[in-house]
C-alpha cells in the first residue's frame, strides 16, 4: 500500500504577519517518510514451493546507507505487511538509492559484500526454509515502497522408503520390514549466503538428521518419511562410504543377521531445488 505525504500551503497576508507575535510563529516539521514493502517469491525449480508468500508471516530487513544499518521487522496480518520501524533510513535523500536486504533467518553481517551467517538446526522436524531477497531503491522510486522478490537459498529434500519384491517374498516371513530409524549423516549445515552473488561460502559442519519418528512398517509401496522436507545448504560430494554423506537404516525382522545398513549418497544439492530421494531396501542391504 502506498503511503502519501500531503503538504498543506498556507497563504499569509502582510497584515496577518504583522499581527502575529514571535510566540505565535510555527516552524514546519520535517515530514516523516514512511517505508513499506511489496513481497513476491521465486518458486522452487521443481514440483512445489516449500515456503510461499501465503505462508510467510515475518522476516527481517536491513537498509544500509552511509555506513549505517537500519534494522526492520516486517510482519503480515490480514494480508497486510507492517514494517517496524515505519520510517525510511535516516539521512538518505529522497533521490538516494539505498540497498535493502531481507531474510527469514540467520544473522546479517554488513561487509563489503553483505551476507547472512546461517546454521541449520539438526532437528529435522522443526526446520524452516530460508528465503532471501535484495533490492536497491530510492524513496522517490516507489514513494517509500521496497519491492522484494524472495529466493529459496536452500535445497529441499523429501524421502520415501520401500522394500523390493525379492526381499518381501524371499527373506521376510510376514512380507514386511520394521524400520526402527533412518538417519542422514555427514551433512554440511553452516555457511554464509552472500547477497551480492547469490552464492554460499565457507560451507562447513557435519550434521546428522533423524528422518523417522518411531518404528515404521515398510512394504513394497513407497512410503513418505515423517521428516517431510529437510532443508540443506547447497553442497556436492561423491559417494564415499561413511566418509561422505550417507543414510543409516536400522531395522528388525525375524531371522535377521544384521541390525543396520548404510547407503552412501552422491549429492549435488542446489539452491531453490527440491529433490526426492527414494530409499529402496533389498536383499543386498537387508541381511
Amino acid at each position: 500500500m502506498k503511503e502519501k505525504l500531503i503538504f498543506y500551503t498556507v497563504a499569509l497576508t502582510a497584515g496577518l504577519l504583522t499581527a502575529c507575535s514571535s510566540e505565535d510563529e510555527q516552524v514546519p516539521e520535517t515530514p516523516i517518510r514512511h517505508i513499506s514493502v511489496e513481497v513476491n517469491q521465486q518458486p522452487m525449480t521443481t514440483r512445489s514451493a516449500i515456503t510461499t508468500t501465503e505462508t510467510l508471516r515475518i522476516f527481517n530487513m536491513r537498509g544500509v546507507y552511509d555506513g549505517s544499518t537500519s534494522s526492520y521487522t516486517v510482519s503480515q496480518s490480514d494480508d497486510k505487511w507492517t514494517v517496524e520501524p515505519n520510517t525510511w533510513p535516516s539521512g538518505a535523500l529522497n533521490s538516494t538509492s539505498v540497498p535493502f536486504y531481507a531474510f527469514t533467518d540467520g544473522t546479517f553481517v554488513k561487509e563489503a559484500t553483505p551476507y547472512i551467517s546461517f546454521t541449520i538446526t539438526e532437528d529435522a522436524s522443526t526446520q524452516h526454509d530460508l528465503l532471501v531477497a535484495k533490492n536497491t531503491v530510492s524513496y522517490n522510486d516507489h514513494q517509500g515502497k521496497v519491492p522484494l522478490t524472495f529466493d529459496h537459498a536452500c535445497a529441499a529434500l523429501a524421502f520415501n522408503v520401500q522394500i523390493t519384491n525379492t526381499l518381501k517374498t524371499k527373506k521376510l516371513s510376514n512380507g514386511t520390514l520394521t524400520v526402527n530409524s533412518i538417519v542422514l549423516r555427514n551433512v554440511s549445515n553452516s555457511g554464509k549466503y552472500y547477497f551480492g552473488t547469490s552464492t554460499w561460502g565457507d560451507v562447513s559442519g557435519s550434521a546428522y538428521y533423524t528422518l523417522t519418528s518411531g518404528n515404521i512398517t515398510v512394504d513394497t509401496e513407497p512410503q513418505a518419511l515423517s521428516s517431510n522436507y529437510l532443508f540443506v545448504i547447497p553442497q556436492s560430494r561423491e559417494a564415499n562410504g561413511t566418509t561422505g554423506t550417507y543414510l543409516e537404516i536400522n531395522y528388525t525382522f525375524s531371522g535377521q543377521t544384521k541390525t543396520s545398513a548404510t547407503i552412501p549418497l552422491a549429492v549435488n544439492w542446489e539452491a531453490g531445488s527440491e529433490y526426492t530421494i527414494d530409499i529402496k531396501l533389498g536383499t543386498t542391504l537387508i541381511q
